[in-house]
């Protein structure tokens, strides 16, 4: 009697706890998109910003996570799609989809990408996000950390897919300045930020277009004509917006009168000198830069989050009084810097720091000039190499410039979302033998032995 009660007591307390089992499944499965998320850094938690975004979204969305598959980043690649995973989890109007782009040669081409991306597509609008932009190396690196900017960017592309706020952008052209075929990045990342670009030939179209927002004049080696001068000025005056980025030229001193004079429009004076930046020099040159930021809209938040221009061959700025506009310096050297005014000594790799005659560091690199009710105006920079496309990747260099640009164009959907700081990954190679002793250990010895343990148990319970 004890026995069959003892055999009873055990299956009613089985099915108890399978019922609770059960029960507690269904319960957690009603609760929809609800999870813990547990890790140290919140890698799974969407901001509020990104969350009202989702939410806004009325129109189904496709998002395509194109990547390619190696042994180095397929930790990262993971980390992309567990981040759009999360976005459509909270709303049923976004799809996503994965793809080995190597293995979709088509999509490659529809989308005109060569690596790694995101295609957010909605009826007939698509974004694209390169995969690559979303990681930049936290710190020095050296411990192999990193930030992430995935959310950022992937929430800011969702918001200008259905945005019908749009900006136009012209780009001056026939003083050799770099052309949008040399600015194919930069250009392609205003587009998904709905900002249209188009080149601007002044001497022919005798003025810039009404419905500009901003007039870029980007490293002109060329002065522009007075008549050009004039027309800029009428652009301005009529509520327009200018990027004035200098290049370098060895006649710049006497070659750029009337670019220096728009630069005066603003307080900021050329000083036609090239800064040499010691702390660089054991490193990437001593003609490259790696600016401090100032306190400014366009810097603080690359400020906060270290990321940092990489500038060469830039021209220091000085400003001069005037009391139109207010002008806040954005970038400048280190303390170990010097602007060289002796360029021809410059050419044949002779420079030294003269303090009777060059500029003496620190010593701005850019100023933004702002109306005096705080509408922005204009943003001088002394460097323009670092937006091509051969330089854009580095650094902060694409941040940068985008922050610029949507600061002038005055886009009112921006956001600012942390970039999350993610430890280092080590990628660990097993070979044959310690692959063979991980799969017996883990598939076959463990549950060998909670079976012993198992039958070791019931044997024991016979005996009583």
């Amino acid at each position: 009697m004890k026995k069959w009660l003892s055999h009873t007591n055990s299956t009613v307390l089985s099915v108890a706890v399978i019922g609770i089992f059960i029960l507690l499944t269904l319960f957690l499965n009603s609760l929809g998109g609800f999870q813990l998320d547990l890790t140290s850094n919140k890698q799974y938690t969407l901001s509020d910003q990104t969350l009202t975004a989702i939410k806004s979204v009325k129109e189904d969305v496709n998002i395509q996570v194109l990547t390619v598959e190696n042994a180095n980043n397929t930790v990262l690649n993971r980390e992309v799609s567990d981040m759009v995973q999360e976005y459509t989890k909270r709303n049923s109007k976004l799809k996503m989809e994965q793809y080995n782009l190597t293995q979709e040669p088509a999509l490659a081409s529809k989308y005109g990408i060569t690596g790694s991306s995101i295609i957010l597509e909605q009826g007939d609008q698509h974004k694209v996000i390169d995969i690559a932009s979303l990681f930049t190396a936290a710190g020095d690196g050296s411990d192999g950390s990193y930030q992430f900017t995935g959310e950022e960017k992937l929430t800011q592309a969702l918001m200008n897919l259905s945005s019908t706020e749009m900006h136009k952008m012209v780009f001056l052209t026939g003083h050799e300045e770099l052309g949008l075929d040399q600015l194919t990045t930069l250009r392609s990342s205003l587009e998904q930020s709905n900002i249209t670009t188009e080149e601007l030939q002044l001497n022919q179209a005798g003025q810039v277009p009404e419905d500009a927002d901003v007039l870029a004049i980007i490293g002109p080696q060329r002065d522009i004509s007075d008549t050009e001068l004039k027309a800029i000025r009428t652009y301005l005056s009529n509520g327009g917006k200018l990027l004035l980025s200098l290049g370098f030229h060895e006649d710049m001193e006497s070659a750029w009168k009337n670019i220096d004079a728009l630069a005066a429009d603003y307080g900021v004076v050329d000083e036609h000198a090239v800064m040499v930046d010691q702390q660089q020099a054991s490193t990437m040159g001593p003609l490259w830069v790696v600016p401090e930021y100032g306190t400014h809209g366009i810097t603080d938040k690359l400020s906060e989050n270290k990321l940092y221009p990489m500038l060469s061959l830039s021209i220091a700025l000085t400003s001069q009084e005037q009391d139109k506009y207010t002008l806040s310096p954005l970038i400048h050297s280190s303390n170990d810097s010097y602007g060289e005014k002796d360029i021809a000594g410059l050419l044949q790799n002779e420079t030294s720091n003269d303090p009777q005659q060059d500029v003496q560091g620190p010593v701005e690199l850019g100023y933004a000039a702002d109306t005096t009710d705080g509408k922005p105006k204009a943003v001088i920079l002394g460097s323009s190499i670092f937006m091509q496309d051969s330089e854009i990747a580095n650094g902060g260099n694409r941040d940068f410039i985008l922050n610029v640009t949507n600061y002038l164009s005055e886009k009112q959907d921006g956001l600012t979302i942390r970039p999350r700081i993610q430890a280092g990954y080590q990628v660990a190679y097993l070979n044959g033998e310690q692959a063979r002793v991980i799969f017996f250990v883990a598939l076959v010895a463990f549950p060998l032995v909670f079976v012993i343990i198992g039958v070791f148990l019931w044997w024991r319970r016979r005996r009583v």
